[in-house]
């Protein structure tokens, strides 16, 4: 009996061996390449009707030159040949190429004797097979099992990398939930710091984190999307639209540390605004602005340009196209620009050092100023300031606060880029384009 592998039935013939109780296996091949074609004839013919079946894309037939007795069992194969049989074909004028395949079993396996018989042209040398397998109309050839072979591969590194970049980050917010856990619960983020900051929740902190974040993106966002809406749509191509581009993407790479100073000169000194919730969050807008003013050209950029000229042809103005067309198609790629101010501004530290966070204020514990601690030129305490303080400069502080501090500033950053990534992904979803 033939061996089988899968879908494959393989049968192994002899170059020199005259077993006529050989029945295709490695240990008892076949006398002659006629023999093993007889047998594979046989075993796809009905014994009911006596017809051929008819072959599908599941199965193929492998057909071994085995060389002497000693080698069989490993049946390597140097060389393979490999031929192809298609039942839809039309006609018989077939050489088993993928491209001219044969129409029928019977027509493949006579032509493969012609081929490589006793009196044939190129006749098996021990070790090689023949492979003959069906070729659908649709069939990938050997181009593109090739391109689909270099396809897995390269989604295989790239998934290993991609898993080798995640698990870090995994293992690393993993400890750190390990180490806050013991500390975290509603408590300690509605409590505000008690006994010199070494005990208490961080709910002073976490509010100044919010008063920063939520202002300086009402002052980034607007002038950030106007900006980028006026050098994509209004502003032609001279030499100062070349020098503003060039200034937002330097402004871009700036450190934050250099913001923090100019903070100081242009709000704390120069507008008079001392060093408060104000100061602070035009800092981080003027730091986190360039962001947004790129992602906003990018984003209008690639609404395509055929929207702008049909809107047009129906009479209505360039700022009646920008607002009623471009904007909304594009407003998905301008969230990605304030996802990043959000998580900039969360997690910034020298900028608001010199501009308004201080170590510690007293937050009372009750009523309306329990909530809502700071005024616009009142000093505040900010998470990331918080987690420096208590971390570097205060002594006694437990390590739970100092984990706990962390997870929550983590948590704060990750939940609000998730609800903008929610958001932004249901906007895409109901484009029209």
């Amino acid at each position: 009996m033939p061996e089988e592998s899968g879908r494959t039935l393989r049968y192994v013939a002899s170059a020199t061996g005259s077993d006529e109780r050989g029945d295709g296996t490695a240990e008892r091949p076949f006398r002659s390449l006629e023999r093993a074609t007889s047998a594979v004839l046989a075993s796809y013919r009905d014994e009911e009707t006596g017809r051929l079946r008819t072959l599908t894309g599941t199965h193929a037939v492998e057909l071994v030159c085995a060389a002497d007795p000693a080698e069989r069992r490993g049946i390597f194969k140097r060389r393979c040949v490999n031929y192809h049989v298609d039942p839809e074909v039309i006609g018989a004028d077939g050489n088993g190429s993928e491209m001219a395949p044969w129409s029928d079993l019977e027509t493949a396996l006579a032509g493969i004797v012609r081929a490589h018989g006793d009196h044939g042209s190129s006749r098996l040398t021990p070790g090689t097979s023949i492979h003959l397998r069906v070729h659908g109309l649709f069939a990938a050839g050997a181009i593109e099992r090739r391109k689909q072979l270099i396809e897995r591969v390269v989604f295989g590194v790239l998934a290993l990398i991609t898993t080798l970049l995640v698990l870090p980050l995994a293992a690393i917010l993993g400890y750190l939930l390990v180490k806050a856990w013991p500390v975290l619960s509603s408590d300690f983020i509605l409590q505000n710091p008690s006994a010199y900051m070494t005990a208490g929740g961080i709910w002073a902190p976490l509010v100044g984190t919010f008063y920063l974040v939520f202002i300086s993106l009402v002052i980034a966002a607007p002038i950030g999307v106007l900006a980028g809406v006026y050098l994509n749509e209004y502003a032609g191509e001279n030499w100062l639209t070349r020098i503003v581009n060039l200034a937002v993407v330097n402004l871009a790479g700036v450190p934050s540390i250099v913001h923090a100073l100019f903070g100081v000169g242009a709000f704390v000194l120069f507008a008079g605004l001392g060093r408060s919730v104000l100061a602070a969050s035009c800092t981080l807008a003027i730091m986190t602005l360039p962001v947004i003013v790129t992602s906003t050209k990018e984003a209008l950029a690639a609404v395509p340009y055929s929207f702008r000229e049909a809107c047009w042809n129906m009479g209505a103005s360039r700022w009646q196209t920008i607002r009623t067309i471009v904007l909304p198609n594009a407003i998905s790629g301008i969230l990605t620009g304030v996802i990043l101010q959000v998580s900039r501004a969360a997690g910034e530290t020298a900028p608001i050092l010199f501009t308004g966070a201080v170590f510690y204020v007293a937050v009372p514990d009750e009523g309306l100023a329990a909530f809502f601690p700071y005024g616009l030129r009142d000093s505040f305490m900010a998470l990331s300031y918080h987690l420096f303080t208590i971390s570097t400069q205060v002594t006694g502080v437990s390590e739970g606060l100092q984990y706990g501090t962390a997870v929550v500033l983590i948590g704060l950053v990750m939940t609000v880029n998730l609800i903008s990534i929610a958001f932004r992904v249901y906007l895409r979803s109901h484009k029209k384009w």
